[in-house]
């Protein structure tokens, strides 16, 4: 499926992972929830995080055992089924007879916890890892809200899917790209949006192939705005503004906002939209992969596939 096509999926994909989230049984309650991912695998993790802050979410994206995987659900998440780090913290986990659920596309992970009796989530095959986010964040919603931990309801998920509105996300997303052309883009949100500025800086790494980075309010005012002193690049750096951000963080934004194009640098605007928060986030996600494949469009590389990494695997 082309990076088009991926993008055009998203409100079907919050159906599906939803509903096959629903058909995993847990027969303990949990209130902590640990997500053990790497790349595009470890994003539900943070999306649940964004969604839910009040909600303990541990991401580990590593190998190996972590103190932590013995308190909470353990969600091993892999969209490929072989990211050999979450395999081999899979491993640590069910060795040491800790609860734990898989989602995944098929692979090794998939044939080890059919093997070890673990409850799983087999996904669709036909994406890439970040263009399956709200398939795969939807199906760990789904299971968070079976055990009580997240308070979503099936007709508010299905209310989202049908609100997605794929044209809308890129036209946005076009009236913004000519001016990230051959300028390295900073994303910048509240603490509260993580998700969604990582995610900026993620699809323009794989998808559009180029140097990216984010950071979040309040922070960045402590450190990072300290380094637009000396310049030592083109940047252009979009803010994403939520008008339901804390009053304080959005005065930050818009101060930093100011400070920054007084001394030159490229400011960008993306403002969320209103509505239920799944779909806010869901809906700026889906317009900043826009955006970035928009970009890989203008730059002439292919958004979908990811050859330096490849090749990084076949040489480890």
């Amino acid at each position: 499926m082309n990076m088009r096509k991926m993008l055009e999926s998203f409100g079907d994909q919050v159906v599906e992972g939803w509903e096959l989230g629903q058909k995993i049984t847990i027969s303990k309650k949990h209130n902590r929830i640990n997500v053990i991912g790497m790349g595009g695998s470890a994003l539900p993790g943070e999306f649940l995080s964004s969604y839910f802050p009040d909600l303990p979410v541990y991401i580990h994206r590593d190998y190996g055992y972590a103190r932590r995987f013995s308190d909470g659900l353990n969600v091993c998440i892999s969209y490929s089924g072989n990211t050999e780090e979450t395999i081999d913290a899979f491993e640590s986990i069910i060795n040491s007879g800790h609860p734990c659920i898989v989602i995944s596309s098929g692979g090794k992970l998939i044939d080890l916890a059919k093997n070890n009796n673990i409850p799983y989530a087999q996904v669709r095959d036909d994406l890439v890892p970040r263009l399956a986010l709200p398939l795969l964040s939807s199906v760990l919603l789904s299971v968070c809200a079976k055990l009580g931990a997240v308070n979503i309801s099936d007709s508010e998920i299905r209310y989202v899917a049908g609100k997605l509105d794929s044209d809308d996300a890129r036209a946005k997303a076009q009236r913004i790209s000519q001016e990230l052309h051959k300028r390295v883009p900073l994303f910048y949100s509240s603490s509260r949006n993580k998700v969604v500025a990582l995610v900026g800086k993620i699809a323009m790494n794989e998808n559009a192939k180029t140097q990216a980075f984010c950071n979040v309010f309040p922070e960045l005012n402590h450190n990072e705005m300290n380094g637009f002193e000396v310049l030592n690049g083109d940047f252009a750096v979009v803010f994403i503004y939520d008008s339901e951000d804390h009053e304080r963080n959005i005065k930050r934004m818009q101060l930093t906002e100011q400070i920054l194009s007084n001394k030159s640098v490229k400011t960008l605007r993306i403002d969320m939209s209103s509505g239920p928060r799944v779909y806010k986030l869901f809906t700026a996600i889906q317009e900043l992969f826009w955006l970035s494949t928009l970009l890989a469009e203008s730059y002439s590389v292919d958004a979908v596939n990811v050859p330096v990494v490849e090749e990084f695997k076949k040489q480890l």
